[in-house]
């Protein structure tokens, strides 16, 4: 009854405050019409209010109509690719005439710029709460992945246990994991199960990727703690279809299509968007071997021989814009698979050759988006059933060297029972989104995400009840979870301080089978629900257009997702004994820049968190999230961008972070550094961009650098750690496998496009020195590789 009411409370503050701030208001039209210099209409062009958030696109005829308030005076701005942007001032008393703008042409603009969008690029770069945006459109005819391009920013470091395909953990600022929150286009992608992530989706995919830091926006409102990473898909006003292929060392092969369609009116549109990605995964690695006769243990290298992976997607949309009653009405369905061979489990310590395991599901969306004056609405729902799979039924063992070892005890090779488990995750997701103009300086937005989940399964060689043998995945388990947020952003001094004020109300219930740490059955039907409520305050005071500083706090809380509690039905055990983890953070920063010279940022960071959820191994096969209690600590990163000249230009960051465990009534585990998560990363890179190469052909080189220093797997004593400054340099005292060596990476590469920019080669040597990679729980990454990558787009 008591979260109840606490969510009645949320929601009756919400119904006062809004009705409130709402008033009617009368409404007047401008309509007009953009043309460009020679009296032909512009289709597609971008008209605006300055000063009100008010936009339109205009039509097939050019035209436009914009429903305003009443001001004395309204700036009509116009803008196109190729055009220069114009501005003309309406007055009040001649509201009711047609508004005619001209644009001229705008030899000057580039290209790379157009494509962009860089207009909202920047706009999430500067606000208030800390964003770090990935310009993928710029690299996408790279053969680069979404993973590579965020381990090159600051702060930002993508953990994989594995080759392509392998479960991929984001860290940044001091949280790891599911404390970092996954969005598609603001949606939570939860519902999307594994067949879309950071690991899988192709750059060619997206438009741009932010990655916020610290506090959300009222939009993104989730139960994340140290940030959030958005995707954001292509948008475009024009028909297109793109095409990408790349080809890589370990019987690699990654594809990517999409493409759009809208008719002449701009109010229908249909799409599709697609990719593959397949690798044998089968790289050397370096593991210990034990000799089946003498149980002698020896070190080799050895090729990896069940590591394939195949992961499909699809998606089709289709929808209304630019109609009286919907801005936009979107319809989508997606549809997934993935197939994986298991070589190993959550370390290196034992190999396997048959297990495998399977995901799939089709997945129906709606989304319906409008603005009424200063009224806006975005509502998003889905359902969806995602399908899991684990087979293990092998009757042995096998070694490193791919030999098999029968053992007619055994019905598994993963575990002496083995596994035929077949899991159905049941999702329903609502996003609610609702904005509010007060006036031209305050924005009153509420935000709220709804997800319940059911699980059920059977596995007729899995856990059973100890007194009645029943399939403990054919009982119910369920997951409940409700995060509501409302803020207020406010301008004064001319745009110069800006300020967010975020409230948060968090609750989650969840009931299931109890299983214990070595997943037995436990017999006992546990429910759990909690509650909290968080604020947040968010605050940005510009020197000038491009120099100003940045800070903010938050108390925020992170409820346990239900595969933490639940398991992932495959290599991740259960613990429904997982704590909502909450902390308080605060950061600050300095931005300066210089259009078309430089960009220059340093941020700062204190976290202090307790009950920490973070994953670690479980007998060398499984791994378990479990509750760290008390964890605090301070980071700094700097990101440098400099153009030398037009063609040349350099970029290097670096971040240090010191985590530490504190309270923790153990002498030697006092200040230790949180285990498993690097404290010192950096990178270097540079391109040049070489124009009139065998006629019309443009030709951009480029080289990247990366370092990890060392990091320990497991919890070492401070009087362990490294002598030098920071832990920056020298060694540790202690044994070689509980560390993560220091690791430094070195790729080239270069895109061609012959004629122009529809087609594009492109070519990389990623770790040009074959250094040994290692990475989340010491898992051995690949070594040097070759990729080829052919990019095409008819527009």
């Amino acid at each position: 009854m008591k979260p109840f009411l606490l969510l009645l409370r949320f929601f009756v503050a919400m119904t006062l405050v809004l009705p409130l701030t709402i008033y009617a208001q009368d409404t007047y039209k401008i309509k007009g019409i953009i043309k460009d210099n020679r009296g032909e209409p512009l289709i597609g062009a971008s008209v605006a209010i300055d000063g009100m958030d008010l936009h339109e696109i205009t039509n097939e005829k050019g035209q436009f109509t914009l429903a305003v308030p009443r001001r004395n005076s309204y700036a009509v701005s116009a803008q196109h690719i190729g055009f220069k942007r114009v501005t003309r001032t309406v007055p009040f008393a001649h509201i009711g005439d047609p508004v005619t703008l001209v644009l001229p042409d705008d030899q000057t603009q580039l290209s790379e710029v157009q494509v962009t969008g860089r207009s909202e690029t920047q706009e999430a770069r500067l606000q208030p709460i800390k964003a770090e945006v990935i310009n993928t459109k710029a690299v996408q005819e790279q053969p680069s992945t979404l993973v590579e391009l965020m381990n090159r920013s600051a702060g930002i470091r993508i953990r994989q246990t594995g080759g392509l395909g392998s479960n991929a953990g984001l860290m940044m600022n001091g949280f790891q994991d599911r404390a970092i929150k996954n969005f598609k286009d603001g949606i939570p992608m939860d519902y999307l199960g594994a067949g879309y992530n950071i690991a899988l989706v192709p750059v060619n995919m997206l438009e741009r990727v932010e990655v916020y830091k610290g506090v959300l926006p009222t939009s993104l409102g989730a139960d994340a703690l140290g940030g959030a990473v958005n995707l954001v898909t292509k948008k475009s006003l024009y028909r297109y279809a793109e095409a990408s292929w790349e080809m890589a060392s370990f019987n690699t092969h990654r594809a990517s299509l999409n493409g759009l369609y809208t008719d002449t009116t701009r109010h229908f549109f249909i799409g599709a968007d697609a990719f593959l990605n397949r690798s044998d995964n089968n790289y050397k690695v370096d593991v210990t071997v034990t000799d089946h006769e003498t149980a002698a243990r020896s070190e080799a290298q050895v090729r990896l021989f069940h590591n394939q992976f195949t992961n499909y997607y699809a998606e089709a949309y289709g929808g209304l814009t630019g109609l009286r009653w919907a801005d936009e009405l979107r319809v989508g369905v997606t549809w997934f698979r993935i197939n994986r061979q298991n070589q190993y489990g959550s370390s290196m310590s034992q190999p396997f050759g048959a297990a495998v395991s399977r995901q799939y599901s089709v997945i129906p969306t709606l989304r319906y988006r409008k603005t009424f004056n200063r009224l806006s609405l975005d509502q998003f729902l889905t359902v969806s059933d995602i399908h899991t799979q684990q087979v293990d039924t092998v009757r042995g063992t096998y070694d490193w060297f791919g030999n098999f070892i029968p053992s007619p005890s055994r019905m598994g090779e993963v575990s002496a029972n083995g596994s035929l488990s077949d899991i159905t995750f049941s999702y329903f997701t609502s996003r609610t989104n609702i904005g509010y103009h007060l006036d031209d300086a305050h924005k009153l937005e509420v935000n709220v995400v709804s997800t319940n989940i059911s699980r059920d399964g059977h596995d007729p060689r899995g856990l059973k009840m100890p007194e009645t043998g029943q399939d403990i995945l054919s009982l119910p388990a369920k997951y409940y979870k409700f995060v509501g947020a409302a803020g207020l952003q406010s301008v004064f001094m001319n745009e110069k301080l800006t300020n967010n004020l975020i409230g948060k109300f968090y609750y989650y219930n969840t009931s299931t089978i109890n299983v214990d740490v070595w997943g037995t059955a436990l017999g006992e039907h546990r429910f759990v629900s909690n509650s909290n409520f968080g604020i947040a305050e968010a605050l940005k005071f510009a020197l000038t257009p491009g120099t100003f500083f940045r800070v903010s706090a938050e108390a925020a809380t992170r409820l346990p997702e239900q595969d933490e509690m639940f398991g992932d039905g495959n290599f991740h055990r259960s613990n429904f004994l997982l704590k909502p983890e909450k902390s308080i953070n605060i950061n600050a920063g300095f931005r300066t820049e210089k259009r078309n010279a430089y960009n220059l940022e340093i941020n700062t960071f204190y976290r202090i968190t307790r009950d920490l959820i973070i994953k670690v191994p479980v007998d060398f096969i499984f791994t378990q999230n479990k509750n760290v209690s008390d964890v605090k600590g301070l980071g700094v990163e700097a990101d440098l961008n400099v153009n030398f000249t037009r063609w040349l230009r350099a970029n290097g960051n670096f971040t240090y972070q010191d985590f530490r465990l504190f309270d923790t009534g153990n002498q030697l585990l006092e200040k230790a550094r949180l285990r498993n998560t690097p404290y010192f990363f950096a990178n270097l890179g540079a391109n040049a961009s070489l124009d009139h190469i065998a006629g019309n052909g443009k030709l951009q080189l480029y080289y990247y650098f990366t370092f990890v220093r060392e990091y320990y797997l497991d919890y070492i004593p401070k009087s362990q750690e490294p002598d030098g400054f920071l832990g920056l340099w020298g060694k540790a005292r202690l044994d070689a496998p509980n560390i993560v060596p220091s690791q430094a990476l070195h790729s080239v590469g270069f895109t061609y496009n012959p004629v122009n920019e529809r087609l594009a080669f492109g070519f990389q040597a990623k770790n040009i020195f074959n250094t040994n990679v290692y990475d989340n729980f010491r898992i051995q990454n690949a070594g040097r590789s070759f990729h080829i990558k052919v990019n095409y787009t008819l527009r």
